[in-house]
């Protein structure tokens, strides 16, 4: 069947792909402190914030449009003018890290790191947002192939250069910065290399499609904060409020955790387009096949859930260094959240094909003001562990809101279990 093959295969990628963070996990806890590996969390941290900022998440009309636009020139338009946006907004951002960086970089967490710290940030935060857009293109051209080729050619070059600077060099957590650097400088260059060939390298720049972009992206924007909020805010909350070696030993258990995102996003990396492609010409038929596919996910989860129960303690046994073992008292609550942030990507494909972008800016303050509330709440009360409970929690509310929200938009047969399960798939 097409579809277990596609997805098995994205898969297969995303959890070797992860061995940017599983394969050198080992590697990074037997040679770097519980502090080093909560700075390397940080500087995670912000280019995750500072990757919708940049970018306006003004890349996500593109996905949209790839299957609506017929004309090959104009997409070509389209697409290098929205380009255009990261750099601009990162430039000017570069003044402000010139202006402020020494300033406040105590509060950020980074003193002592230097200023040459924060371009550095940015610059992998600009290089991400094209490497993104690389591979989801290849996404939508199911070109499953190359997708597999340039990711696990990523991920050997970063864990090589990894293992180089802080094994052979012993350059500690600067080793993992530069090792990031320098493989999204490459891959820049390689992912535009392939969009001139694509044809999508043009001279034309149009401002309507820049305006559409930031129109449309803008409140994809509060969208990538409110995922960032969520994936991200617990590290400093912990920071501030218990300890930066806490800090560190979150961050493992949140990344083992954090495996069922990996084949979340490969199941969504077939689920997206087969959505786009049957909701641009719906049928009875195509309907109860979006609702059929949903079903798979459920029951995959529920299988996650319960293998990441059984082989968390002897995965932490086997492969991380005793420093790290009370990680594993986040991995469950970590995953099970991200099982919630799957059923709420499941519903809010439709509201990005109807193009209501307004209505997850919406629902991304919700995530932001609940989840901040919980994080700090919670971990109060309980410590540490309490972020994961935020994580899960805040996943599941929102879930369950953009479910009600699609469900009076674009309803669909959910109930019609006999008729899901008798349709196929194409």
């Amino acid at each position: 069947m097409k579809f277990l093959k596609q997805v098995s295969l994205y898969t297969l990628v995303g959890v070797i792909s992860a061995g940017i963070n599983f394969f050198i996990m080992p590697v990074l806890t037997h040679h770097l402190s519980p502090a080093d590996y909560g700075l390397l969390a940080i500087f995670n941290t912000y280019v995750t914030i500072l990757i919708p900022i940049v970018s306006v998440s003004a890349y996500a009309l593109l996905s949209v449009d790839y299957f609506n636009q017929k004309n090959k020139n104009k997409y070509a338009s389209e697409f290098t003018s929205i380009q255009l946006i990261p750099v601009f907004n990162a430039v000017l951002l570069s003044f402000m890290v010139w202006g402020f960086y020494g300033r406040f970089a105590d509060d950020l967490e980074l003193g002592g790191t230097g200023i040459g710290w924060g371009y550095i940030i940015l610059t992998i935060t600009l290089l991400s947002i094209y490497f993104e857009q690389f591979i989801q293109y290849l996404i939508l051209q199911k070109k499953a192939a190359l997708f597999s080729f340039y990711s696990l050619l990523r991920v050997g070059i970063e864990v090589t250069l990894t293992f180089y600077f802080i094994v052979y060099k012993g350059w500690s957590w600067e080793g993992r910065m530069y090792s990031w650097l320098i493989t999204s400088v490459l891959f820049f260059v390689i992912g535009f290399v392939y969009f001139y060939k694509q044809g999508l390298v043009s001279t034309s720049i149009n401002m309507k499609y820049i305006r559409e972009g930031i129109v449309f992206g803008g409140p994809l924007v509060l969208h990538g904060i409110g995922k960032f909020v969520v994936n991200q805010s617990d590290r400093l909350f912990i920071v501030k409020m218990v300890s930066m070696e806490a800090a560190g030993i979150y961050n493992i258990g949140y990344t083992v955790g954090s495996l069922v995102l990996i084949v979340v996003s490969a199941f969504f990396n077939f689920y997206s387009p087969f959505l786009m492609e049957r909701l641009a010409d719906i049928t009875e038929t195509g309907r109860l096949q979006v609702v059929k596919m949903s079903y798979y996910y459920i029951i995959g989860c529920i299988v996650l859930l319960v293998l990441i129960l059984l082989l968390t303690p002897l995965f932490f046994t086997l492969f991380i260094d005793s420093r790290y073992y009370e990680g594993t008292k986040y991995v469950f609550w970590v995953a099970l959240g991200y099982c919630f942030w799957g059923g709420y990507m499941l519903f809010s494909g439709f509201i990005f094909y109807l193009k209501k972008s307004g209505i997850l800016g919406w629902l991304a303050i919700f995530n932001v003001l609940t989840n901040l509330a919980f994080n700090y709440f919670f971990i109060k009360i309980f410590g540490a562990i309490g972020a994961a409970y935020a994580t899960a929690l805040s996943f599941f509310l929102l879930m369950l809101l953009v479910a009600i929200i699609t469900q009076r938009l674009l309803p669909m047969p959910w109930r019609n279990f006999r008729g899901a399960r008798l349709i196929k798939l194409s």
